[in-house]
């Protein structure tokens, strides 16, 4: 009886192993869905000329908007034990997300500026866990990184931004499931947070430096492949 109890266990426990060696190994991913992304500003802008600061009103200090996200992703995922692995990983957002278009000094004309956050990656962990032989949910955990591009083609004396890089955290779920051979398909949401930064636009004259806090939200679904 105990070796036929023995031997129950044993195979439970070899075949438990190989369901989370399924995803082990290197892998690299597309995914594509929907992002939202809000820009939280000041009341206020600094408008420094000649190096002199001047406090300036802002009209629409908070702005969000809805863009598609396009991400390429490469991982590498470690078997921990029979149902857990650890996976390390980077993302890459090909797409630009609109983050709005304040007014300055009170100006509703005055709107021609445009807000942009663009070259967002990240650099996660991603802890899985098994729940059936060919499926899994996981968190995942990141270091972000993006830059701010502001533009106002209407104005002459616009020079250019400092194009400012920006950096924070995400925190996602997902669900993957493994449909044939080393390929899956996964969906996943995330938030991110950037934190408060200061971007400034550049003109001829002047310089205007935006006190903003951004961060929002995005849910995708992707398509896996597992190299073995």
């Amino acid at each position: 009886m105990k070796k036929i109890l023995l031997a129950l266990l044993c195979a439970t426990s070899t075949t438990t192993f190989a369901d989370s060696k399924v995803f082990e190994g290197l892998s690299i991913d597309l995914s594509a869905g929907y992002q939202k992304t809000e820009r939280d500003a000041a009341s206020t802008a600094t408008v420094i000329t000649n190096g002199v600061p001047v406090v300036s009103n802002i009209i629409t200090s908070s702005n969000d908007d809805s863009n598609t996200n396009i991400i390429l992703g490469a991982a590498y995922n470690f078997a921990l034990n029979n149902n857990y692995l650890l996976g390390v990983g980077f993302d890459y957002d090909f797409a630009d997300h609109n983050i709005g278009n304040p007014i300055i000094d009170n100006d509703p004309t005055d709107n021609g500026v445009n807000w942009e956050l663009s070259s967002a990656m990240s650099l996660y962990l991603k802890p899985q866990l098994m729940i059936t032989d060919k499926s899994q949910v996981y968190a995942k955990l990141a270091y972000i990184r993006a830059d701010v591009d502001i533009t106002e083609p209407g104005a002459a004396t616009f020079v250019g931004s400092d194009g400012e890089s920006i950096d924070g955290y995400s925190i996602g779920a997902g669900y993957a499931n493994m449909i044939a051979g080393n390929v899956s398909l996964f969906v996943e949401a995330n938030y991110f947070n950037y934190g408060e930064e200061d971007p400034r636009s550049n003109y001829t004259t002047y310089t205007v430096a935006t006190p903003t806090d951004i961060d929002g939200y995005n849910a995708k679904i992707g398509i896996a492949y597992t190299f073995k």
